[in-house]
C-alpha cells in the first residue's frame, strides 16, 4: 500500500518582515561605519600628537647635559667670566669675543637673548647660549698644581688626550683649545700636547690650585634656537659653538621660549624650556583653537600654528655650578 507523506505548509516572510530586517541591518551598519571612522580618527590624532612629543623629547635631551653641566668649574659672574675667558696678549686668546659673535652679548655661562614677552614675574626669550664642560674620565698625576696668570703648567695625565677634543689654542679661540679641571674655578687654555708622554701644557688668566688627580674636563658652548619660529617650516636648530655650525635637529618645533631665575636673593637658578610642537599633518583650516594648554604665551601662536595639532612640553633643570 502506498503511503504519502503529509507536508507542512511553509511561511514565507511577510513585507514588514523584511523591512524591519533591513531597518536593523542598516543601524548597525551605520553604527558599526560610525566607530571605524572615530577609532580611525582617533588613532591618526594619537599618532600625530605622539610625533609631536617625539620631536619635543629629542629637544629636550639634547640641552639637558650642557643645561646639567653649565657653567661647571667655570666663575658664574659677568665680570669675572669674560676676563676668566681671556688670557695672553700675544696672541691673545678670547673665547668671550667668539661667544659675542654668535649671540650679542653673551657673557655668562647661561645667555638668553631676543625676548619673547613677560608674563608676572617671569620673562620669556628665543634663543639660549650655554657654556658647559664635559668630562673626559684622564685624571692629572702628581702632587697638586700651584696656577699663576698667565703662567704654562706641565701637567702628567693618566692618558692621552683624545686629538678630536683637546688641540693647542690658537687666536681664533676655539672651544678645543679650552679645558678646565675639577675642583678649579678658572677655565685654561691649551698650550701644548704631547701624548707620546701623556703631557699637557695649560695657562690661565688668574691663580688657581689644580688638585691632585683631578679630572680634566672639556670646555664647549652651545647655541640654540628655532629658525622661522610659528612660519611654514620652523626648525630647532643647534649650534656646537666653534666646532660646527648651526645645523638642524629637529623640523615641526614651531616655538622655543627660555627663562632663567638667576636674580634675587630667593633665585632658584632654574633653566626652562617650553616647546610649541607640531603635529605630522597640515589641516586645511585651523584644527588648534584657543589657548594651547601649557603654552605661557597665547600671543605668539600663529595661524599658522594653528593648521596643526599642536603639543606644548616644558621641563627645568636647576643650574648648580
Amino acid at each position: 500500500m502506498l503511503i504519502r507523506r503529509q507536508l507542512k505548509p511553509r511561511r514565507g516572510f511577510t513585507l514588514t518582515e523584511v523591512l524591519i530586517a533591513v531597518v536593523i541591518l542598516s543601524i548597525v551598519a551605520i553604527a558599526a561605519t560610525g566607530l571605524f571612522f572615530a577609532f580611525t580618527k582617533h588613532f591618526e590624532q594619537s599618532a600625530d600628537l605622539t610625533a609631536a612629543r617625539q620631536r619635543g623629547e629629542m629637544v629636550l635631551s639634547r640641552l639637558e647635559l650642557p643645561a646639567l653641566q653649565a657653567g661647571l668649574s667655570m666663575p658664574n659672574k659677568t665680570a669675572d667670566f669674560v676676563s676668566a675667558f681671556s688670557v695672553g696678549t700675544a696672541p691673545k686668546i678670547d673665547l668671550g669675543g667668539v661667544l659675542k659673535g654668535v649671540i650679542s652679548g653673551w657673557n655668562k655661562p647661561v645667555y638668553l637673548y631676543e625676548t619673547a614677552g613677560t608674563v608676572g614675574t617671569t620673562t620669556y626669550y628665543k634663543r639660549l647660549g650655554i657654556v658647559y664642560c664635559l668630562s673626559s674620565g684622564i685624571g692629572v698625576l702628581g702632587d697638586e698644581h700651584e696656577v699663576e696668570p698667565n703662567k704654562s703648567v706641565p701637567l702628567k695625565l693618566s692618558e692621552n688626550c683624545p686629538v678630536n677634543q683637546v688641540k693647542p689654542a690658537t687666536a681664533a679661540s676655539a672651544t678645543d683649545g679650552w679645558v678646565t679641571f675639577s675642583g678649579c674655578q678658572v677655565p685654561f687654555i691649551v698650550e701644548s700636547v704631547d701624548n707620546a708622554n701623556k703631557k699637557l701644557n695649560v695657562k690661565a688668566s688668574q691663580r688657581n690650585l689644580i688638585p691632585f688627580f683631578a679630572e680634566l674636563q672639556y670646555v664647549r658652548a652651545l647655541y640654540a634656537y628655532v629658525s622661522s619660529p610659528g612660519g611654514e617650516r620652523p626648525s630647532f636648530y643647534v649650534e656646537d659653538v666653534t666646532r660646527s655650525p648651526a645645523q638642524p635637529l629637529v623640523e615641526g618645533v614651531s616655538q622655543v621660549l627660555f627663562s632663567y631665575d638667576d636674580t634675587g636673593s630667593d633665585a632658584t637658578n632654574l633653566l626652562t624650556v617650553h616647546l610649541l610642537v607640531r603635529g605630522n599633518r597640515r589641516f586645511p583650516g585651523e584644527v588648534t583653537l584657543g589657548d594651547v594648554p601649557g603654552w605661557p604665551i597665547a600671543g605668539t601662536v600663529t595661524s599658522e600654528d594653528r593648521h596643526y595639532r599642536l603639543v606644548a612640553m616644558s621641563t627645568s633643570w636647576r643650574v648648580r655650578n
